[in-house]
């Protein structure tokens, strides 16, 4: 190898190293202080693999950088271990456990309200999808009903999830045309309090339900944090991106660009709002819910605290969630607290929202 090849590959592996760590530092910076990083954020994957080849690199040439392209695959590692998982603890039995508990999460996009899927049954999909599944505990983002329309109505909707005889229900928006947007929890356990966690300057918030299960009391947390509200334009935009000229490119850009640092700076403060009701939980958490942002976030780190993460304890592969136009980042989580174990977590590919569901089985009073 050349001199000139050698200054060049330094020059790129130097570049791979300065965004992987700014993109590492995502997690610990608040965007509302620095924001960059946060948008760098969303390629940590991207950075970390191709660190990981520089890694290989200079190990098969035998060079001394090899020494730094480590530290920076081992430090940014815990990073990239919410992001992927090659073996989940699949496939275990509920008898080989103490309390079980079966939850799942699911973005239901207003049952499909508006028809994005192209197929109007999608709402009865969605009903029989939750039936077969069968979960303990449900959480649901953007529970929407219409009063005024027989088949958005809340008793009609209700009426689908027979199977729970408890529920949290709590909207953030209510219309004079009777539609109502919200969060909604269902159990199959009793509950013993409820409360909405509103957030300021923002229709985004959470609700937080206490549940017995066998004895044992549990706080869940449903939440749906700030959107970054991309209009039907801005995804026409990405589209049709290649086509368009140099000032409309600076324009969508930059318009995508502002809706984005505003989410972050709105998540950052909801996820501190959050991640303090958690740890001042009298019970253990259960938190759930669509966080608009990733594993490797701020947001992430706010909420999680130090609960376990599902998918990290269970899953497997990247287990992106988002199922839009954007990238299938993994954008929905289920969060528990260290004294219980997380089994079987799934991600079920229905094309049914703009945001697949996950499921995991918990066990509360795991076996010594």
């Amino acid at each position: 190898m050349n001199r000139i090849t050698r200054s060049f590959v330094s020059l790129l592996n130097l570049i791979a190293s300065i965004l992987l760590i700014l993109a590492y530092l995502g997690a610990f910076v608040s965007p509302a202080h620095i924001n960059f990083v946060s948008f760098l954020s969303f390629g940590f994957p991207f950075f970390w693999v191709i660190n990981f080849f520089f890694f290989i690199y200079w190990l098969l040439k035998r060079r001394k950088r090899v020494i730094f392209s480590l530290l920076l695959v081992l430090i940014s590692w815990s990073q990239w271990h919410s992001v992927f998982q090659l073996n989940g603890k699949s496939g275990v039995s509920a008898e080989k456990m103490g309390n079980p508990v079966s939850v799942m999460s699911y973005n239901v996009r207003m049952f499909d309200k508006y028809v994005w899927t192209g197929d109007k049954e999608t709402p009865q999909k969605i009903y029989q999808f939750i039936k077969d599944q069968n979960p303990d505990i449900l959480c649901i983002q953007e529970f929407y009903v219409n009063n005024k329309n027989p088949q958005y109505s809340e008793n009609n909707i209700l009426s689908q999830f027979k199977q729970y005889k408890y529920k949290h229900l709590e909207y953030n928006i209510k219309t004079r045309s009777g539609r109502k947007y919200g969060l909604a929890t269902f159990s199959k356990y009793p509950i013993l309090g409820k409360k909405p966690l509103f957030f300021e300057n923002t229709t985004n918030f959470s609700i937080q339900t206490d549940i017995n299960i066998n004895g044992q009391n549990v706080r869940v947390f449903n939440n749906h944090l700030e959107s970054i509200r991309l209009k039907r334009e801005n995804y026409n935009f990405i589209d049709s991106l290649e086509f368009k000229n140099e000032a409309e490119r600076r324009e969508g850009i930059r318009d995508i660009f502002g809706k984005l640092s505003t989410a972050f700076d709105h998540r950052a403060s909801q996820a501190e709002t959050i991640g303090r009701h958690v740890k001042n939980s009298p019970y253990p958490a259960i938190v759930c819910g669509d966080f608009n942002d990733t594993p490797v976030s701020y947001v992430y780190r706010k909420v999680k605290g130090k609960l376990k993460d599902s998918f990290v304890e269970s899953g497997q592969g990247f287990g992106g969630t988002y199922n839009g136009n954007l990238p299938p980042f993994r954008i929905d989580f289920i969060f528990h607290d260290p004294a219980f174990k997380a089994y079987n977590f799934s991600r079920k590919k229905v094309n049914y929202s703009d945001h697949f569901p996950i499921i995991t089985q918990l066990d509360i009073a795991p076996k010594k």
